[in-house]
This record gives structure tokens, sequence and C-alpha cells, in this order.
């Protein structure tokens, strides 16, 4: 497995602590409230644990108890639980990442040299990338069963069919009005917008193409799942989406290299879409599986994952089976597979005989 750049929750340097302290204090602003979720630690209150003070001093008190008591770690994972929803909890790994051993140094004007290439993940032009994001928005839905019960995420790759995971739909009826593709399902300046719900062709018309996943290997953890397991299904709706741009899959494109970023558009636990960041962790050793730290919940199975250029490199599916608090790693499935087993299997179907 390669290694990946983990947060030590137990071992935060004192800027990441700031952090990790203004973060608690802005999704618990009083001690009654962080009283109460630390209840669902089994933990007792900040004046029993380390003594009657201002809210803030407890706070700044509390957390080397914490380290000193190896549990930050679960104090982290039951935080983001709890809170979501907050900006600065969803948004705290990346933050610890990025603060490192501490804030960053300030170099008197005159003492930098050229700038150089350091990741060689080359450049793109803002606006064109925004736009791109943009229709990628527009292009992910969030896949439901039935009309309103949120069961995973979806990405138009042609004018009438979706792409999700096979784990997504398992057991699921695909009729008609059974699962639905709510396109659109997001917040902007305006507000919530509920969005468009689409529903299926219908009995066989409503499955192009499928791949199960492996069970040993995504469900056990045990050893590198099987290039015949892609986890993936091919929906077909009713009609074409009008006012929406099918994702292109490029033929043989390959998952970003190790350290390089990664975006995920997603329905985190059914939620409206929400937009995660991270890094390559790079692929497993016999390509089946693409990792990556990007941060993902329930609901995000069958999101896309695309480099920097916003190419569709991946199908996310699932993260580390292993885990017990913090997983090392989300992975998902290189779409060149996908789409080359998609090819076999319609294909298939097109020749008389042929199973």
């Amino acid at each position: 497995m390669a290694e990946t750049d983990i947060v030590e929750w137990n071992h935060l340097s004192g800027y990441q602590k700031t952090l990790l302290r203004k973060t608690l204090l802005s999704a618990y602003p009083t001690s009654n409230d962080f009283d109460m979720f630390l209840q669902t630690l089994d933990k007792g209150t900040l004046n029993n644990t380390v003594g009657p003070d201002a809210y803030e001093v407890q706070i700044f008190k509390f957390l080397p108890q914490a380290e000193a008591e190896g549990w930050t770690d679960k104090l982290v994972d039951a935080l983001q639980q709890d809170k979501p929803d907050n900006f600065l909890v969803r948004n705290l790994p990346d933050a610890i990442r990025a603060a490192g051993s501490g804030p960053p140094a300030r170099f008197p004007m005159g003492t930098f040299g050229l700038e150089k290439i350091v990741q060689g993940g080359g450049f793109s032009d803002v606006r064109l990338w925004a736009q791109s994001l943009a229709l990628i928005s527009e292009a992910t839905c969030r896949i439901e069963s039935p009309s309103g019960t949120a069961q995973g995420t979806g990405i138009l790759i042609g004018p009438d069919l979706v792409l999700t995971n096979f784990h997504v739909v398992e057991g699921l009826s695909l009729g008609q009005d059974e699962v639905v593709c709510r396109f659109n399902y997001a917040n902007d300046t305006s507000g919530l917008s509920q969005g468009t719900p689409y529903g299926l062709a219908g009995g066989e018309q409503s499955e192009v193409a499928e791949s199960p996943y492996d069970k040993v290997a995504d469900m056990a953890g045990k050893g590198d799942a099987r290039l015949d397991c892609l986890d993936y299904a091919l929906l077909r709706l009713r009609a074409p989406i009008e006012g929406a741009r099918p994702i292109p899959i490029k033929p043989g494109i390959a998952p970003s290299g190790k350290d390089l970023p990664v975006l995920i558009v997603q329905h985190p636990r059914g939620r409206p879409q929400a937009l995660a960041i991270g890094k390559s962790l790079g692929v497993t050793e016999n390509g089946s599986r693409f990792r990556y730290d990007a941060d993902t919940l329930d609901g995000s199975s069958g999101s896309g994952v695309f480099n920097q250029k916003l190419e569709l490199i991946a199908l996310h599916h699932a993260g580390d089976p292993t885990a017990a608090i913090v997983a090392e790693f989300n992975q998902g499935i290189p779409i060149s597979l996908i789409a080359a087993s998609i090819a076999e299997k319609t294909a298939a179907k097109a020749v008389p005989g042929k199973v």
C-alpha cells in the first residue's frame, strides 16, 4: 500500500491545535453545547475535566488532555459525524494537512529565486476551468429510490445514460418509477434548488451494462480487487436530458499521478451537491483501484473523480474497508477500465447468441 499523508490527530503541532480549537468553538458556541457533545463520547463535562474557567480557556486546556490520553482521533471522528454541515468541520482534515508544522513562513522581499515547476500538474485557464466545473455539476445527479430517498450519486455520460455504482442500485427494482435520478439538487446564490427528477426507461431497458464489486477486496480489504469486478451500473433514462452536457470519457485516460490533485462532485449523505478536493495516492498493484484522500461520505458512491484539468478519471465507490476510525484512503475504479468493460458488454448484447 502506498504511503499516505495521514493526519496524526494525537500529535498535532501548536498551530494545528489552534485550527482544531477554532473549529470546536465554531461547531459548539457554548460550553453547554460542548458538554452535550462530550456525552456522546462518554466523557465528563468541561468543568469536571479541566475545571471552571472561560469557555475558550477550557477548550484550550481540554485539547492537550485529550491528546495525552490518546483519543483526539475519536474526538475528531465524532465531531465530523455530529456537525457534517459546519464549513470548518467539513474542511478540517484539509486545513490540518495544509497547516503542517506551523503557519506559512514569511520571507523578506528579494529572497525568492525564480519560481519552479514542482508537481508538473500544469496550468488551466481560470474561466474555462470554472465553466467546466459548472458543466460537471449539471451532469451530476442524486440516485434516489423511492423518489426523495437518497441512495448514491450518478454522472451523466450520454444524453440518456447515467453511470453509478453497482452497489448503489443492487437489489433495487429498476422500473420507471422505482429509481429516480435527480439533477441539479444544489445550493447556489438563490438558495437551495430541489432539482429535477428523471425516471428510468423501465424493464430490461433500464440497465445497459453492469459489473459487481469484489466482496473480498472491496468489503474485507484483502488483496487487490479483481479486474472483472468494477462495481458499476450504466442506467438508461426514460428520455434524453435537455440542457445538460454529458461528461466525456477519454479512452485510455489514466488516473492522476501520486500527489496530484483530485476533485469529487458528490451528494454526501444525500445532501445537496458538494465538492471535495484531495490528492492522488496512486493505483493498486494490479491497477484495478485508484486511491486518494479526498473526503466522501455515505451517498457519495457513484461520484465522478476528476483530475485538475477536470477530466473524468475514475468512478468513486468506497473507502478504506479496514478503517476503524480514520480512513487511510478512499478509492474509485479507473474510468478507462469501466469504458472498456461497457464497450465489451454492449457489443456482446448486440451479437445474437453471444453472452
